[in-house]
């Protein structure tokens, strides 16, 4: 009889031996590793300017330059480009508050007239990837501080102010958030 009476009192004190680590843990696992993220580069939310086309915009810092993520919504039927701006700023009704389309002064002539021409599918929409040498996110030949333009047509241009022109949509770069699990 005393056996039974013994036994919870032996299992409650192997539980709690068990539970004990008795030391510290490692601090680091030798199967975990540690690889740090890549950068989430900057990124801008457009908003329309004289049109309904709406988006985002995403660079990311490769090599010697950037690759550029677009996705844009609500595109009418034509071709479309996108274009860096000097200005972070997109109040104004027809785009002008952004500025004059920009490219680093290392770049060369007509390098303004960055990527593809783009096209909407049926459903209005337009996605492109593609990558501009010598632009960077940060630093001198960066994008942070500045904004993105979507035009309308073939070609980047001057805009003029309180006159409609060819700009659709508008965006300011900000430090994108990373993806995280």
């Amino acid at each position: 009889m005393r056996l039974h009476r013994a036994i919870p009192f032996v299992l409650a004190g192997v539980v709690l031996a068990a539970c004990s680590t008795g030391g510290s843990a490692p601090a680091t696992s030798p199967y975990v590793e540690v690889t740090p993220r890549p950068p989430a580069g900057l990124e801008a939310h457009l908003r329309s300017v004289g049109s309904a086309v709406t988006g985002k915009v995403r660079v990311v810092d490769r090599n010697d330059g950037v690759t550029v993520l677009a996705s844009l919504a609500n595109v009418p039927y034509g071709a479309y480009r996108i274009g860096f701006n000097e200005v972070p700023n997109c109040s104004s009704p027809n785009g002008f508050s952004a500025g004059p389309p920009w490219a680093p002064a290392s770049a060369p002539a007509g390098a303004r007239d960055i990527g593809p021409v783009l096209n909407a599918n049926p459903e209005g929409n337009s996605e492109a990837s593609f990558f501009v040498r010598g632009v960077h996110t940060t630093g001198p030949d960066g994008l942070a501080g500045r904004s993105v333009v979507v035009y309308v047509g073939r070609q980047i241009t001057d805009a003029v102010p309180n006159v409609p022109n060819n700009r659709a949509a508008c965006g300011i770069f900000q430090p994108a958030t990373p993806l995280a699990f």
